[in-house]
This record gives C-alpha cells, sequence and structure tokens, in this order.
C-alpha cells in the first residue's frame, strides 16, 4: 500500500451523506494485523473525495509540476457551470473547485485557454460519450461511479497510465483500482471520502456502554462488538411489542458498506474484461447473513423507509448510523454530543478496510493535448490538498484527519455504472428484510448483474 502525503476533507462535490444514497468503493485490502485497528496515533490517511499521508508528518512533497508547457490550451467537461461558480464564489471567495479554481491557477502560471463545459453532474457522461462520438476535442473529464465501466468499455477515454506514472505515491491506488476496467487504469486521481459511523455518544455514555471509538482504540471494533452495542442500545420503550429505539440505521444500501468493511465489493470486474455480481463468495455470504439476522432476528438494525432513519438519529431513537467522513459530525444538528469511527472490521475483512466515494479524471481519446491534461490533473489535486489540510487539522485535530486519511486508502470500491444494478440492489435488500434464504436471493441478484452487464456491453 503506497503512503500519500497531505490529508483530504470530504468534497461537496461527492454525494453528502444523509441527504443522497452512494454506492460502495473498491482498493486492495490492508495487510496490517494485530491491533492495528488502535492505532490512532499511527500515520492514518484519507479524503473525498481519499487521501494518503505520511504516517508521522505531514510534509508535502515538492510540486512535480513542469516550470512550462508546450500546449497550455485545453478543453473539460465539469460538473458546475460558470454561472454556479460565480455565485459560489460570490457567497465565499475563499471557496475551492477542483476544475474552476485550478483553471485560474493553469492559465496564469501556463498562459492559455481552459475551456470548462460546465454541465450538470448528470449529463456528464452523455456529454462527454458525445463529444468524442463527434470527434470533438475533449482533453479531461470526470470518472464516478455511475459513468464506468461505459468509458472503458465503450473506448471513451485512454489509459491514463501513458501519461501518469501512477507508481508515484501521490496517486491514490483506490482511485487507480476503482476505474480499471479489463486491465487498463482509466483514470487517476488523490482524493476520497470513506464511509464511517456517526454515534450519539451521549446515548452511549448515558447507558454506561462503550464506544466504537473505544473499542477501535483497543483493536476491537468488529462486527461482533458491533452487533453488542448495537443491541444493547436497542428497544421497545412503549412496550408495544415493537422496537422503537434502534442500535443502527441507514440506506437500504448499507449491504454495500458491510461488504467493503469484509473485504470485498459488490461488483466485480475482472481483467479479461467481465462483469458480475460478487453476491455468492464467501465473504458476501458472510455479510448478508449477518445483515439479515441484525433486521430479522436480532432487530437492532432499523429498517429504512427513505431517509426516515435521519429524524431517527437527530431525535436519539437511533444510536449509530453512517456518514461521508466528517459529514458526520456537521450533517446532524443535535442536542446531544457526537463522534465517529470506522467501520466495523468484517470477519474477512483487515484493519481500516471501508467503504466510501471517490472519483478520479480521465482523459478521452479525443484529446488533443493529454499531456497538458495530465498536468492539470496534477496541479488539481495538490491545490486541493493546499486548501484543505490546515482547515481540517485545525477544525478536527491531526489525529482524526491522519485516522480519516488511512481510512480512505482502503476504500474498496466498485462502479455501478451498469444496466439492472438498481434492480438487484432491490432484490438484495428485500430478501434481507423477508428473510429470504441467503443463497436464493444473491443468485437472483447475481443473474440480475449478468444480464444487466450484457446489456451495457452490448453482448
Amino acid at each position: 500500500m503506497k503512503k500519500k502525503v497531505l490529508a483530504m476533507l470530504m468534497a461537496g462535490v461527492l454525494c453528502v451523506a444523509s441527504l443522497t444514497a452512494c454506492g460502495g468503493g473498491k482498493e486492495d485490502a490492508a495487510s496490517q494485523g494485530g491491533d492495528a485497528q488502535g492505532s490512532t496515533q499511527e500515520a492514518k490517511d484519507q479524503g473525498s473525495e481519499d487521501g494518503g499521508q505520511e504516517a508521522e508528518g505531514q510534509e508535502a512533497q515538492e510540486s512535480a509540476l513542469p516550470d512550462t508547457l508546450e500546449d497550455p490550451n485545453l478543453v473539460i467537461v465539469w460538473n458546475t457551470t460558470e454561472e454556479v461558480w460565480n455565485q459560489t464564489l460570490a457567497d465565499n471567495p475563499s471557496a475551492f473547485d477542483l476544475v474552476w479554481s485550478t483553471k485560474a491557477a493553469f492559465e496564469e502560471k501556463y498562459g492559455g485557454t481552459v475551456t470548462v463545459n460546465g454541465v450538470a453532474w448528470g449529463d456528464q457522461a452523455s456529454t462527454v460519450i458525445g463529444m468524442v462520438n463527434s470527434g470533438e476535442t475533449c482533453d479531461l473529464a470526470e470518472a464516478h461511479d455511475q459513468n464506468f465501466p461505459v468509458y472503458g468499455a465503450k473506448n471513451i477515454v485512454q489509459d491514463i497510465s501513458q501519461y501518469i506514472d501512477l507508481n508515484d505515491d501521490f496517486w491514490y491506488d483506490s482511485v487507480t483500482d476503482a476505474f480499471t476496467y479489463g486491465g487498463v487504469h482509466y483514470a487517476a486521481g488523490a482524493a476520497a471520502t470513506p464511509v464511517v459511523i456517526a454515534y450519539n455518544k451521549t446515548l452511549f455514555e448515558q447507558n454506561g456502554v462503550k464506544t466504537p471509538r473505544e473499542y477501535f482504540a483497543e483493536g476491537n471494533w468488529t462486527w461482533d462488538t458491533f452487533r453488542e452495542v448495537a443491541m444493547s442500545l436497542t428497544g421497545d420503550t412503549d412496550a408495544d411489542g415493537t422496537n422503537d429505539v434502534f442500535g443502527f440505521g441507514w440506506w437500504d444500501s448499507f449491504y454495500v458498506q458491510m461488504l467493503n468493511a469484509n473485504g470485498t465489493t459488490h461488483l466485480n470486474y475482472g481483467a479479461d474484461g467481465t462483469i458480475s455480481g460478487n453476491f455468492q463468495t464467501t465473504a458476501a455470504q458472510e455479510t448478508f447473513s449477518f445483515l439479515q439476522d441484525a433486521y430479522v432476528t436480532d432487530k437492532y438494525m432499523m429498517i429504512p423507509d427513505g431517509d426516515n432513519f435521519i429524524s431517527a438519529f437527530k431525535g436519539g431513537n437511533l444510536a449509530m448510523t453512517c456518514e461521508y467522513g466528517f459529514n458526520a459530525l456537521s450533517v446532524y444538528e443535535c442536542d446531544y454530543e457526537i463522534d465517529w469511527a470506522p467501520l466495523p472490521q468484517g470477519p474477512s475483512g483487515q484493519p481500516y478496510d471501508c467503504g466510501g466515494s471517490l472519483t478520479g479524471f480521465a482523459i478521452p481519446i479525443t484529446s488533443a493535448n493529454p499531456e497538458g491534461a495530465a498536468v492539470f490533473i496534477r496541479m488539481a489535486y495538490e491545490l486541493k490538498q493546499q486548501n484543505e489540510q490546515s482547515a481540517l487539522i485545525e477544525k478536527y485535530g491531526q489525529e482524526d484527519v491522519d485516522l480519516m486519511n488511512e481510512l480512505g486508502q482502503h476504500i474498496n470500491f466498485a462502479p455501478i455504472g451498469i444496466e439492472k444494478y438498481w434492480d438487484a440492489n432491490w432484490t438484495l435488500f428485500q430478501g434481507m428484510i423477508n428473510g429470504t434464504p441467503v443463497s436464493t436471493f444473491t443468485q437472483t441478484a447475481d443473474e440480475q448483474i449478468a444480464e444487466g452487464a450484457a446489456i451495457t456491453l452490448g453482448e
């Protein structure tokens, strides 16, 4: 696992936890043993949108940016229009945007013109694909969970390792791995946001229950201890025979995060270009069995109905939920104290394994200036780190920033841009809460993914 240098703030361009449901993650599992979970004073890293860190320090690497560029002109498709960005700057002159802020710095340093084609987030893929298919110049495009594997499978973007040294510790393996299709690396980035547990610390203390962070510090934050504390904080306070206080609750896609914490992903992208569901693997069967027991047998996990878990958490009727990065400490306005901890480690997982949200940059095949595009990517993430590092540490403290960064290096992430994905998601969720045999609903979901992959790939 490569170490990274600077901590990252969970970016607002990613899904805002508790407001939008997001998918899982993909990266190599860490091979740290023993009580590595509890070593919160040692190197940790991350960003959100994931990051890496040096174990002891925050000393930045020297910039790898060239002094000059032969061609400083670029065309970029981005998820923020100029109008929206200008309004953002008017409201907050110190605001930072990965592309718009870098555009200004890039043009100042190298001259030339960076043309930004700002579109709605959901219109990026159609815009980029349309430009490429018409032979129009497009030098940079965002890579995210819903435009992959299409960008790679349909020859929209090119092998980014031609222009970026992916062995450089600056780049996040979690991002590179996530956007690898058919064995080819199509995107790079140096930021990501892990999913973490947000918990009502006041409720834990009032009930004399050891907190998730305390378990983590002693190297014992596992699915067993997660279940133990969740059970102890679940109850039927009005004696109507139905629990109205729960140990945990989140979106119906929580299974994705637990698969990630158990060292795997929900989808598999093979080196031969195949796409399949991972739902019948040993790690997945462990995960679905654990969650089904939580929903149906032990009943400490609140069955989600839209975002009902949000009001439950705010009202003190939910002990634990999930969030993206430091949003865990900021998105809920409550009268009690909130703290956070990593996801509990699954029986097949490794310390720090988790899910999360990440994006990167890809270089389309119609790029007229791929070398300049690679420099822009590097500058963008260097600027992001510089703008966010000190603010994060000042607000949350070095130890928590380091831990969040370490988690970002262990995100297991798989893009979900295939047909039938949401059908499979519904099959899995309904199977868990209805008590359907795990082997039955996971087989059905695998078949749906296989069908969707064939449609997506045009087979």
